[in-house]
């Protein structure tokens, strides 16, 4: 995956965002009564929230962006969403904020790829996640973000780097156990590639199974 269309993913999921907001924007300042879109206020409760989520991927899949096949990835993740806007009052557009602080890809028996194991860490400030009903106890939702992994050791050998970006696209059920509890389970496809910065750049495109807790 070239680096100008890791660039242009990430500008875009930036521009989905600006465009919900310059919607609401617009809905508070000329159309206000009809309450299709407001603005999340300040001093709400419940409008930070707080997750603790662990995933697993069996399998990469190959032809898409990827092109090593064969790998698995367990990621453990802090994230951080924080409501933006309310719309139709049924629905939530909130802005997401992850640190990944233990990712490990092992690589199995990969045609021209030593099998190994790496290590690292990561970070995506850009993410956007939509949840439907906000009132019910089962809430769907879709999420987006994209960031970079920062390896221990060159991926997915010496012909690369260790940093990479990453992209992720994906949904689930947030399940409300509690006034400030919920569970959350969920699908996410994960690619990463380092943007051209290495000799070589196959990507890997995992697919992310997860599940975690929400605290607001």
């Amino acid at each position: 995956m070239k680096i100008r269309n890791c660039f242009l993913l990430a500008i875009l999921l930036l521009l989905i965002g600006v465009q919900h907001t310059a919607v609401a924007q617009v809905s508070n300042t000329t159309s206000n009564n009809n309450g299709s879109i407001s603005w999340v206020n300040p001093q709400s409760t419940n409008i930070h929230e707080f997750n603790f989520i662990g995933g697993y991927s069996f399998h990469s899949t190959r032809g898409f962006w990827g092109k090593i096949p064969e790998t698995t990835l367990s990621i453990f993740t802090l994230r951080y969403n924080r409501k933006l806007f309310a719309i139709h009052n049924r629905h939530f557009l909130e802005y997401v904020t992850e640190l990944n602080i233990a990712a490990n890809y092992t690589v199995n028996n990969s045609r021209g790829y030593q099998e190994s194991t790496f290590t690292g860490v990561g970070f995506s400030p850009v993410g956007f996640q939509l949840n439907f009903g906000k009132k019910q106890v089962v809430q769907p939702f879709i999420k987006s973000s994209a960031g970079f992994m920062y390896f221990s050791k060159r991926f997915p050998d010496e012909r690369g780097v260790r940093f990479n970006f990453t992209l992720e696209l994906g949904g689930g059920l947030e399940f409300i156990i509690a006034e400030n509890l919920s569970l959350t389970v969920g699908y996410k496809y994960h690619h990463m590639s380092n943007g051209e910065f290495g000799q070589i750049n196959p990507g890997v495109d995992s697919n992310i199974f997860y599940t975690g807790f929400t605290i607001f």
